[in-house]
């Protein structure tokens, strides 16, 4: 079992790569006028090759050639964009199940994520502009169906609200350490929640209500076409009365 920290890219300007190419050997600096990206495209084994096998070089000393080779290096990885992922492992054994404090803490150390967790602790992770944030968690300080101003007044009437100390509020933008933001979430997701379950109370009644309508309007239905059948039925026996009577009264006049 082995955990992994610290995953992030490269990133290399376009000064630093201009200002690395200064000191390229002569057949490499004549392209110095030309776009950084040109410096990517250069040979790597003329880099790499040592001076004595060149005559146009002059001698170089341990200091530049490293310095080349680090140049090589560094196109590779700009063109290449790595990962670097750092492995603490659990136990020197290679065992399942098996956590070694100690030795988990010693890498730790020594690989600076204690510092960094530190830093990370003392430092404001989390930096969002004004409009930003009341847009994302005005919910905790206002109805739903109003629009608040994106301002200084209403970011410190969110954070007094959620009741958050230890926040900073800039000029533009709200100044928030990691578990700030996990207590807005949270607190969001309540509010969220609550709002769900009273929807859900509404859609209830207002579809027992749409169903009541259609019930009543069936039944208003049924009664009436109850009626008319029973008209006709009435009107059909009075006609067939009639005419019995008529019948027997010929046969009597007969």
């Amino acid at each position: 079992m082995e955990t992994y920290f610290s995953k992030g890219n490269l990133a290399t300007s376009r000064a630093r790569i201009t200002a690395a190419s200064r000191s390229l050997p002569p057949q490499l600096s004549s392209g110095r006028s030309k776009s950084p990206k040109y410096l990517l495209k250069v040979d790597t084994m003329e880099m790499m090759r040592h001076p004595e096998e060149t005559t146009s070089m002059r001698r170089q000393t341990v200091a530049s050639y490293f310095r080349y080779s680090l140049m090589d290096l560094l196109s590779k990885m700009v063109v290449g964009q790595p990962h670097f992922v750092r492995c603490i492992r659990p136990n020197d054994d290679r065992q399942a199940l098996r956590f070694c404090k100690e030795r988990v803490m010693v890498q730790l150390r020594y690989t600076g994520i204690l510092e960094t967790v530190n830093i990370r602790r003392q430092g404001y992770s989390h930096r969002i502009q004004f409009e930003e944030f009341v847009n994302r968690y005005y919910y905790l300080a206002f109805r739903a169906h109003q629009i608040p101003e994106t301002g200084k007044e209403n970011v410190a009437a969110i954070l007094e609200r959620a009741k958050l100390q230890g926040t900073v509020l800039g000029k533009t933008k709200v100044f928030l350490k990691y578990y700030h933001v996990e207590q807005l979430n949270l607190l969001l997701r309540e509010v969220i929640a609550r709002v769900v379950v009273m929807q859900a109370y509404v859609k209830g009644w207002l579809g027992a209500r749409r169903y009541q309508k259609i019930k009543d309007k069936r039944n208003r239905g049924a009664i009436i076409i109850q009626s008319a059948w029973r008209g006709y039925a009435a009107r059909q026996n009075l006609k067939q009365i009639k005419k019995e009577r008529e019948e027997a009264a010929i046969r009597i006049q007969s």
